[in-house]
């Protein structure tokens, strides 16, 4: 076994390249999938109706956009504090690129 990184000869249990440091797919860590970066919660320019708070959120949450604004409409209806929320994420959150 090789070292993708520099090419020198590994051991078969190697987890790391003894030359260059290089993790390789060695008992220990055998194809671990890379990781995505961290979702950043912010308001789209488009897939918006009022500011796109819902849609924002929907987005960070990965859930359909008509979920949550269903949601947010019982939350409007029900307690009486979306309206509120809802202006409070239209300053807080950020428009996205």
């Amino acid at each position: 076994m090789h070292c993708t990184n520099c090419g020198s000869v590994l051991d078969p249990g190697a987890k790391f390249c003894p030359a260059c440091g290089h993790a390789v797919g060695g008992a220990g860590n055998a194809s671990q999938p890379a990781q995505a970066p961290p979702a950043r919660l912010v308001r789209p320019r488009s897939e918006k109706k009022i500011a796109g708070v819902c849609a924002g959120i929907a987005r960070y949450l990965n859930w359909d956009v008509t979920l949550v604004r269903v949601l947010w409409i019982l939350l409007v209806f029900g307690a009486g504090t979306g309206v509120i929320a809802y202006i409070i994420g239209w300053i807080a959150i950020p428009v996205g690129d």
